[in-house]
């Protein structure tokens, strides 16, 4: 798909289509990186955004002794 650059103020941008946006999950914020001269763009998550379902899924897998402490 081609879409054209558009004037805004000063600058330039791209409208995304709805049906990208709909696609790709978007919302209100979104993660905009450069990688070998294309502009790769993905939804923005909070910095801790998952981290607790990842620690409880990882004590399940590596529960704690009766201190309190990992068990390796």
């Amino acid at each position: 798909m081609k879409i054209p650059l558009i004037r805004i103020g000063n600058s330039q941008g791209i409208r995304i289509p709805a049906s990208i946006i709909k696609q790709c999950d978007f919302e209100n914020m979104l993660e905009v990186n450069v990688r070998h001269k294309a502009m790769v763009v993905t939804a923005a998550f909070g910095v801790r955004e998952g981290w607790q379902e990842l620690t409880e899924a990882e004590d399940k897998n590596h529960p704690f002794d009766e201190k309190g402490e990992w068990e390796w």
